[in-house]
C-alpha cells in the first residue's frame, strides 16, 4: 500500500460559467490595451484569479493497493505427455517456474490444464475458457507447457489474445526420440466377400527411410499376412475379406529399438463385407414335396443364386440299357460340380440324397456320387464351405451319406432307427439361446404343426438346436475346421410351409439357417461385444456353453489385462472396468474377439508424438512471444523478465511478462489546495495595483 497525491478541480458554479467569466476578463484586458490603459494586464489577471477560485482547486491524497499482474500457465495433460517422462518434465518444469518468480509480488500464476479429448490436444479451448475469466488488463502474458502437438488452433491465431498479450510456447520432449508409425493414405470402408481391396499406407520412422519393416495383417484377431515395407515409402497392401458383415482390421508395423511408445505402431479400421450374391447347390436325391419346398425357400432370396439337380431316376430303377447319365433331363455334370466349381458356391445341400442307387435284379449297386467327389466336399467344408442334410429314410439305411467320406465332417451318426409317429418340434435350452431359434421360443411354439418322421442318431459334436419325440435330435449345428454344418433330421420340414396343422416359421427358421450356415455374423451364438463410454469398457459375452467365462484385453498402451466375467442369465456373461486411455482396446474370449472404442479407433493424439514447435508458431509469433524447447527432463527453462506493454517481449534466452502496474483506491481524502482568502487577498491586491496604475 501507499500514498499517491494529485490535483483535482471541485467547481463552484458551472464550468460553462467559469470559462465565460474567464473570456471576459481576457476580453476586457485586450480591450484595455487597445485604449492603451496600463491596467489591462493586471485586470486581466485579477480575472482569472477570481475563476481560479471558482474552480475550487483540491489537493487528493490517494491510498492504493497495487494488483499483481496475472501469468496463466497452460499446462498439457493430453495422452501423449504421459509418454517418454513428459509429464514429469512438465512437473519439474513448473516448479522451477514459480520459483522463478516467487519474489515478484507485483505477479500472480493461474494454472489451467489442457485436459485429455478423444479429439486430439484441444489447448484452444482451455485457453478460451481460462481467459474467460481473467483481467484483460491485467494479463502479464500466457506460458504453455506442452509437446506443441496442438489439433484446434486455428488458421488466425492472433485474436486469440489481448492487444500486446505474449503467448510463449516451451516445449517439452526429447526431439531426437524415435517413434515408427503407420500412416494411411486410403481405407477402404466396403469390401465384396471373396475379392481383394487395397490399403495404401506408408510407414513414418524419421530419420531411418529406406530401412525395411514388416507390417502383420489381422482380420477379426486373426493373422492373416505379414508384409514387407520400406519406411518413408508408400506401399498398396492387399486384403481378401471373407466374411459378411463387420470385420475389424489391423495393420500392426513391428517395433523399433526405443521407440517412444507403440500405440500409433496399429492402424486399425472395420469393414463391412458385402457379398456380391450367395450360390447354393441344392442335389435332391429324389424328387419330393421337400425338395420343392427348399427350391421355393432359396429362390425367393434375393441374394441367393440358386443351382438345383434333382435325381429323376437311377439306374436299376427301370430295365433300360441306357447309360446312367443318359436317365437325366440334363447330364449331371459331376466333375464341373464337385470338382472343378465346388470352391465357388457358399453353401451345399443335399436333400435325402443316398449315395448308392437300389439293387438292380442281379444285386448290383452304382456309387450315384463317386467318392473321391463326396471327399472334394468333405475337404470344401473344412476350408471354410457350409454343407446342409436334409436327411431322409436312406440316411439310416446302408446307403446312408455317413457311410461316406463325409461322416468326418457331420455332427451326427445315424442308429439305424426311424420313428414315424406324429410329433411336434420343440426348442431345446441351446435352441433358447441361439439366433437360428431363438426368436421363435414363445407360446407361438406350442401351435406348429406335426412331423410325422425323425431319423434317430448320436450326436457325436456340435449343439443340438431342436428336439423330436423323447429329447430325439432334430436340428443339429457344428462348426468344422473353418466350415459348417448343419444337420435337420426329418424329411418333412416342408409340411410347416404348407400349412399342415397350423404350420410353422419355416421360411424364417430355415433362412437363419441357411445364413448361418453361409458366415452370418448376426446369427453366430459365439459372440463378444464390447462399448466404451464415460470411460468405463463394458463388456458382455454370449455363449451356448455354461462354463465360466474370461477375457483377455489388450489395451492401447500394449498392455494386457485377463478378466473373469459374471454370469448374469444362462449363457450372458458381462465385466465393467475403467478404460481412461485413448485408441482401440481389443477383447478375446476363446476363439472370438470385438473392439472397442470411445471415440476414433485411431486417435489423433497418436498419430505425430515428436515435441515441435512448429504448430504454435503463428501464434506465438504474432503475439511477440518466445518458442523454446525445455528438453525432455524440463530444466532448460529460459529466464523471465518483466517489461512494458509496448516492448519486445521475448530474447534468444529470455522471454517478457508485461508490467500493467494496476491498482485499487483504498481511500481518498481532499483538502482545498490554497485557502480561500489568499485568492481573496490577490483579487484585492492585483486591482489595488491596476486602479493606482490607472491613476499614475
Amino acid at each position: 500500500m501507499f500514498d499517491n497525491l494529485n490535483i483535482a478541480l471541485d467547481p463552484l458554479l458551472p464550468m460553462g460559467v467559469i470559462i465565460a467569466l474567464g473570456a471576459l476578463a481576457v476580453i476586457f484586458a485586450s480591450l484595455a490595451a487597445l485604449t492603451r490603459l496600463r491596467s489591462g494586464f493586471t485586470r486581466a489577471l485579477a480575472g482569472l484569479i477570481i475563476c481560479l477560485a471558482l474552480l475550487n482547486p483540491q489537493s487528493v491524497t490517494e491510498s492504493r493497493s497495487p494488483l499483481p499482474d496475472v501469468l496463466l500457465v497452460l499446462q498439457d495433460r493430453s495422452d501423449s505427455m504421459s509418454l517418454g517422462g513428459r509429464d514429469t518434465a512438465m512437473g519439474q518444469a513448473y516448479t522451477q517456474l514459480k520459483e522463478s518468480v516467487a519474489d515478484d509480488d507485483t505477479l500472480e500464476i493461474i494454472n489451467a490444464p489442457i485436459p485429455a479429448s478423444s479429439e486430439g490436444t484441444r489447448m484452444t479451448s482451455a485457453l478460451i475458457d481460462a481467459l474467460g475469466g481473467l483481467p484483460a488488463n491485467r494479463l502479464a502474458g500466457v506460458i504453455a507447457l506442452t509437446d506443441g502437438q496442438v489439433h484446434d488452433l486455428p488458421e488466425s491465431p492472433e485474436s486469440l489474445l489481448p492487444d500486446n498479450t505474449p503467448f510463449h510456447g516451451l516445449i517439452i520432449g526429447d526431439p531426437d526420440m524415435r517413434d515408427r508409425r503407420i500412416r494411411t493414405l486410403i481405407a477402404p470402408q466396403y469390401g465384396l466377400v471373396g475379392e481383394q481391396i487395397d490399403f495404401d499406407l506408408i510407414v513414418d520412422d524419421p530419420g531411418h527411410n529406406g530401412e525395411r519393416a514388416i507390417i502383420t495383417v489381422r482380420v477379426n484377431g486373426v493373422i492373416k499376412t505379414r508384409y514387407p515395407a520400406i519406411i518413408g515409402n508408400q506401399i498398396s497392401l492387399p486384403l481378401t475379406i471373407d466374411r459378411r458383415g463387420q470385420n475389424t482390421v489391423e495393420l500392426t508395423v513391428d517395433p523399433a529399438d526405443d521407440e517412444l511408445t507403440l500405440q500409433n505402431n496399429t492402424f486399425v479400421t472395420e469393414i463391412s463385407g458385402i457379398r456380391d450374391r450367395l450360390r447354393v447347390l441344392l442335389v435332391v436325391g429324389e424328387p419330393h414335396s421337400g425338395g420343392r419346398a427348399w427350391r421355393n425357400l432359396l429362390k425367393s432370396d434375393p441374394a441367393v443364386d440358386l443351382v438345383q439337380f434333382t435325381i429323376l431316376t437311377t439306374p436299376g430303377v427301370k430295365n433300360t440299357n441306357a447309360p446312367g447319365r443318359d436317365l437325366s433331363l440334363i447330364p449331371f455334370p459331376v466333375d464341373q460340380l464337385f470338382r472343378e466349381t465346388l470352391d465357388e458356391f457358399d453353401l451345399i445341400i443335399f436333400d435325402r440324397f443316398r449315395r448308392r442307387t437300389p439293387p438292380t435284379r442281379s444285386g448290383q449297386r452304382r456309387q450315384i456320387l463317386d467318392p473321391f467327389y463326396i471327399s472334394n466336399v468333405a475337404r470344401y467344408v473344412e476350408k471354410g464351405g457350409a454343407l446342409l442334410i436334409a436327411a431322409g429314410p436312406d440316411f439310416a439305411s446302408e446307403d446312408s451319406l455317413y457311410r461316406s467320406p463325409l461322416a468326418s465332417v457331420l455332427p451326427a451318426r445315424p442308429t439305424g432307427d426311424i420313428v414315424e409317429d406324429g410329433f411336434k418340434a420343440k426348442i431345446n435350452e441351446k435352441g433358447n439361446r441361439h439366433p437360428i431359434t431363438a426368436d421363435f421360443v414363445g407360446h407361438e411354439d406350442q401351435n406348429w404343426g406335426r412331423w410325422f418322421r425323425i431319423i434317430e442318431s448320436s450326436v457325436v459334436s456340435g449343439h443340438v438346436l431342436m428336439e423330436g419325440p423323447d429329447a430325439e435330435p432334430l436340428m443339429i449345428i457344428d462348426k468344422v475346421g473353418e466350415g459348417r454344418v448343419g444337420m435337420l433330421m426329418s424329411d418333412q420340414a416342408w409340411l410347416w410351409s404348407k400349412g399342415f396343422e397350423n404350420g410353422g416359421p419355416y421360411n424364417q427358421m430355415f433362412r437363419r439357417l441357411s445364413h448361418w450356415l453361409m458366415g452370418e455374423p448376426d446369427l453366430d451364438a459365439e459372440k463378444l461385444t464390447s462399448r466404451l463410454e464415460n470411460g468405463i469398457l463394458n463388456i458382455e459375452r454370449q455363449t451356448l456353453t455354461d462354463e465360466a467365462q474370461s477375457v483377455i484385453i489388450s489395451k492401447p498402451d500394449g498392455t494386457q489385462q485377463t478378466i473373469a466375467l459374471s454370469k448374469v442369465e444362462d449363457g450372458i456373461y458381462r465385466a465393467d472396468i475403467p478404460a481412461k486411455l485413448q485408441g482401440a482396446y481389443r477383447i478375446r474370449s476363446g476363439n472370438v474377439s470385438t473392439i472397442a472404442s470411445g471415440a476414433s479407433l485411431n486417435p489423433k493424439e497418436f498419430f505425430d508424438l515428436k515435441p515441435t514447435g512448429e504448430i504454435l508458431a503463428p501464434l506465438i509469433d504474432s503475439t511477440d512471444g518466445g518458442n523454446f524447447n525445455i528438453g525432455a527432463n524440463g530444466n532448460d527453462l529460459p529466464n523471465i523478465r518483466r517489461v512494458r506493454p509496448n516492448s519486445a517481449k521475448s530474447g534468444e534466452n529470455w522471454i517478457g511478462l508485461n508490467a500493467h502496474d494496476q491498482y485499487n483506491i483504498d481511500s481518498s481524502r481532499r483538502s482545498p489546495l490554497t485557502p480561500a482568502l489568499l485568492f481573496f487577498a490577490l483579487f484585492i491586491l492585483f486591482l489595488g495595483w491596476a486602479w493606482r496604475r490607472e491613476g499614475q
